[in-house]
């Protein structure tokens, strides 16, 4: 079933330069400058450059999140600093405890900032139960 033909063939274009993978227009339309036309008329193609695809976009937002890290973490260092100073300095136990409690959250945090997403054909979406 993996070589079974499409009815309407999926299209990508690949830019030639960089050799990003994109979701094309459909076949009768010409690939824009700088990229080459792929024309899947296979169910394997199709799957083959959708993964190659995914991968690409893994890679692109893995890079995405190391650059918010670089640029957040010493914000948020200098905010726990200065929750510290405040805890160190503060008027009152109860202040105390709840700065102590805020930084205690803040340690087990799990990062919400980094992206986790997977794009699909809308058949192969199907298929896994997307």
């Amino acid at each position: 079933m993996r070589n079974a033909q499409l009815s309407v063939p999926i299209v990508y274009w690949q830019n030639g330069i960089t050799g990003q993978l994109l979701m094309g227009a459909p076949e009768c339309f010409p690939a824009p400058a700088y990229h080459n036309k792929i024309v899947c008329h296979t169910t394997h193609e199709a799957e083959f450059y959708s993964r190659l695809m995914r991968q690409q976009e893994a890679s692109r937002e893995a890079m995405i999140d190391d650059e918010r890290d670089a640029i957040e973490e010493e914000m948020l260092r200098n905010l726990r600093g200065h929750m510290h100073h405040q805890m160190a300095n503060a008027r009152n136990n109860m202040n105390r405890d709840f700065l102590k409690i805020w930084l205690e959250r803040q340690e087990k945090a799990v990062n919400k900032r980094h992206t986790k997403r997977e794009s699909y054909l809308h058949a192969e979406a199907f298929e896994h139960g997307h």
